[in-house]
This record gives C-alpha cells, sequence and structure tokens, in this order.
C-alpha cells in the first residue's frame, strides 16, 4: 500500500484534534517551528492568489548565520522525548514504571517490536497491567508510538482524530478489512459494509494522509533553531521580546483583490469570498501564535528568574499544568508551544521546555533540579576517608526541610554521576 509520507501529511494527522479549520491551522502553525512555518505558509500561498510570501529567512541563511556562534542546541532523540513526556505527564507509580520499559523496548520508528507474550515473559506484570501500560504509551506523542504492527499504527492515529464519518469508515475499514485495502478491493469492502466505492475510495483518502511510521527523522526539526524569545536584562529587571525574525512576511495582493471582487460570476464571487477569509484567518493565526508563545514565556520568566538571572544554577518546580492553570488554556496547548521553541539570553540560548522540572515529591517545594544540587554539594564538601552514605545524605538533607527517601538520594546520585560511599573512599 502506498502510503506518501511529508510534512503536511504529518500535520494533518495532528490537526484532527481540533473543531474548525481554522483552529486546525492554528495548532498547526503553533507547533511548527519558524523554518517549517515559513514553508507551509508558502504552500498556502500557492493556492490563494490574494496574498504572497516574503520570507524574511532562509534556511540557507540559517546554516550561514554566525548568530548562534559556539551555542550548540542538543536535539532530542525518541526515547528522550517520550521519557520527557512521561515525567511531566504521568505520577510517579508502578504503572509508570511499565511504560518507561516498554519505551526501552520501541525501535527506532516508535515499533513496539515485541510481542505481548515477550513482554509478560520479560516484565514482571500480568496480562492487565501490560494492557493499561500500553495504553499510556499509546496516549504520548507521536500519534501511533507503541505499535506493534503497520495495522496498529495506522488505526492508532486515526483514534487520535476526531471522528468523522470519513474517519469511522476509515478506522472500520482499517479494523476489518486491512487485507482488502492492501488490495484494493474497494468493491468488497463497499458490499460488506453497505457504502459506496466514492465513499470507500475517499476514505482510503483519509487513510493515505496517515505516516507508515510513528517517527522517523524528520518528524523532529532539521537541526537549525531560530529563538522566537529573547531576554535582556537590566538591573536585575528581566525584559522579554519576541522576535519578529525568521517569521514569514505576507503580502496581500489589493489589486488582484478589487480586480476578481468587481466579477459577476457567481462562482468568482463566492471563490474570492472564501480566499479572503482564508487570508484573514491566516493572518490571525499567526498572530495568535506569537502572542502564545509570549505568554508561556512570561510565565516561564517569572518561575524561574533566579536561574536567568544568574542567582542560581539550579531551576525552580515548574510543570505543565502550572502553566496550564495560570493562563487557563489546556496542557497540550503547553506542551505544543514549547516544543522546538527556544530562548535567547544572555549565556546561551534554551528550548522552552528545559525550564520545565518536576517537584521532588509532591509535598515538595523543592525541584528535582535544585534537590540534585543539593546533593552534589555535600557530596562535594564530605571528608573522602569518611564519605556520606545515603542514608547519611537523606538525614543532612531532612535538616534542610528537604524529606525524601533514601532509594530516591541514590537514583539522583547515580543519574548525577556518582558513585555509591564505598566506592568514592579514599585511603
Amino acid at each position: 500500500m502506498a502510503l506518501k509520507q511529508s510534512y503536511q501529511i504529518n500535520q494533518k494527522q495532528l490537526q484532527g484534534l481540533v473543531l474548525t479549520q481554522s483552529m486546525k491551522q492554528s495548532i498547526l502553525m503553533l507547533q511548527t517551528n519558524l523554518l517549517n512555518l515559513t514553508d507551509y505558509v508558502q504552500d498556502l500561498s500557492m493556492a490563494n492568489p490574494l496574498f504572497d510570501v516574503n520570507p524574511t529567512v532562509s534556511k540557507q541563511e540559517v546554516e550561514m548565520s554566525t548568530a548562534l556562534e559556539n551555542n550548540s542546541v542538543s536535539h532530542q532523540t525518541l526515547y528522550d522525548y517520550l521519557l520527557e513526556q512521561v515525567r511531566l505527564t504521568m505520577r510517579p507509580t508502578s504503572l509508570r514504571d511499565v511504560v518507561v520499559c516498554l519505551i526501552d523496548q520501541l525501535d527506532e520508528h516508535g515499533y513496539l517490536v515485541k510481542s505481548d507474550q515477550e513482554l509478560l515473559e520479560l516484565l514482571p506484570v500480568d496480562k492487565i497491567t501490560l494492557i493499561d501500560a500500553k495504553e499510556l504509551l499509546f496516549s504520548l506523542d507521536p500519534p501511533g508510538v507503541g505499535a506493534q504492527s503497520l495495522q496498529e499504527c495506522l488505526i492508532l492515529q486515526l483514534q487520535a482524530r476526531k471522528a468523522t464519518a470519513q474517519t469511522t469508515l476509515a478506522l472500520t475499514m482499517l479494523e476489518k478489512y486491512f487485507d482488502n485495502i492492501i488490495n484494493h478491493n474497494w468493491s468488497t469492502i463497499a458490499q460488506h459494509l453497505e457504502v459506496s466505492i466514492p465513499e470507500v475510495e475517499a476514505a482510503f483518502a483519509v487513510i493515505q494522509t496517515l505516516t507508515p511510521y510513528p517517527y522517523t527523522e524528520d518528524y523532529d526539526n532539521n537541526g537549525y533553531i531560530i529563538p522566537e524569545l529573547i531576554l535582556k536584562t537590566n538591573d536585575d529587571k528581566l525584559s522579554l521580546e519576541v522576535t519578529k525574525y525568521g517569521y514569514p512576511k505576507i503580502v496581500f495582493a489589493q489589486e488582484t483583490y478589487e480586480q476578481l471582487k468587481q466579477s459577476t460570476d457567481q462562482e468568482t464571487q463566492e471563490y474570492i469570498k472564501n480566499k479572503y477569509q482564508e487570508y484573514q484567518s491566516l493572518q490571525r493565526n499567526l498572530e495568535r501564535r506569537i502572542q502564545t508563545i509570549a505568554l508561556i514565556g512570561r510565565c516561564i520568566i517569572e518561575a524561574q528568574a533566579p536561574f536567568l538571572l544568574q542567582k542560581t544554577s539550579e531551576l525552580q518546580p515548574l510543570l505543565l499544568r502550572d502553566v496550564a492553570n495560570k493562563l487557563d488554556i489546556s496542557i497540550s496547548t503547553v506542551s505544543r508551544t514549547i516544543n522546538g521553541k527556544y530562548l535567547q539570553t544572555d549565556f546561551g540560548i534554551f528550548e522552552l521546555k528545559h525550564f520545565f522540572t518536576k517537584r521532588s515529591n509532591p509535598n515538595s517545594d523543592k525541584s528535582v533540579n535544585q534537590v540534585q544540587a543539593q546533593i552534589k554539594n555535600l557530596i562535594d564538601k564530605e571528608n573522602q576517608q569518611h564519605p556520606l552514605s545515603d542514608q547519611k545524605l537523606v538525614e543532612l538533607l531532612a535538616q534542610q526541610d528537604i524529606q525524601i527517601a533514601r532509594r530516591t538520594v541514590a537514583k539522583y546520585r547515580q543519574q548525577l554521576g556518582i558513585v555509591s560511599a564505598s566506592k568514592r573512599r579514599k585511603k
């Protein structure tokens, strides 16, 4: 089965979560980085005679740019991206641990390569727990991740979309008539489902917008970045600017619009009305994108001011839901906004999601980052002939009103790359 894979196709997949075409476009533009945003808007202009696009920066200019100097940005692997979502969206439970184990079994495209039977033999869980863990894995981005076959991958992608007559029919076809889809047996499918062949073909067109792999290397951005937020510091005061460098400039074709408006043909009048509405919607969504990024950027700056003023190297606790609740927007909107968007500071460039870190425990006002820094500080000052055990670190942290378990101290120590006390001891 020929399943065309492209930038636009992946976006149609993600747009299916919202109601109107305008909101589909708004979410798509929000989650897209600037370089791909320019490509997208230029594609729209090809189908609309009422505006042209003047890109303010090209990919070649970004590649040649020295603005980033030696600031390198490491891009996440699929494994790291999924783990980050788990960390930010799931509470620490035994079920979450199983989800992490499943992520470890994914191949480079996001497929779960082992069968359920093999997973049950590998993991100390029962069948119900495995099913629950897989459902949580399916809820992560990108859609289709955790699938064990092409058929399941396509089904998961469709299930993530808003239900329409076409998507419902396409889903039924995938679930019950997958072999017939591969062989293009439209008449057989139409007969069994009691629908017309054109309806089957329309549903197949929906299936063709899906991707055969949950994840490919081009799912992420191309490695070049343009910071959309610039942070300036003046006398311990922080100010945020939204840079429009790299934003596509929309030029309205006024003369063409006036000419077409003079037509007395009804179809032409309807056409020009629709294209003008598309132009207006595009302008609104570009502005909405800027406003949303700016609002979330300000929340981040307010929460992480000590770090951004370089008064500390540790980040404060900050969760997606904290920002979502403050701005009265959905967690998914925050997640889409921070992914692939960057803040430029005087001491480096940071992806927005860098500033999100969970609390060391639900009742603590300390982030994991802060607790790890305290552990490292205590170990750095220890007597090397009598190094601090994990239990002793627990007691010392408790004196600083940081209440965590010994096993948590051990985990944080290992994450810092610090060996156990017995291996740190010097004779």
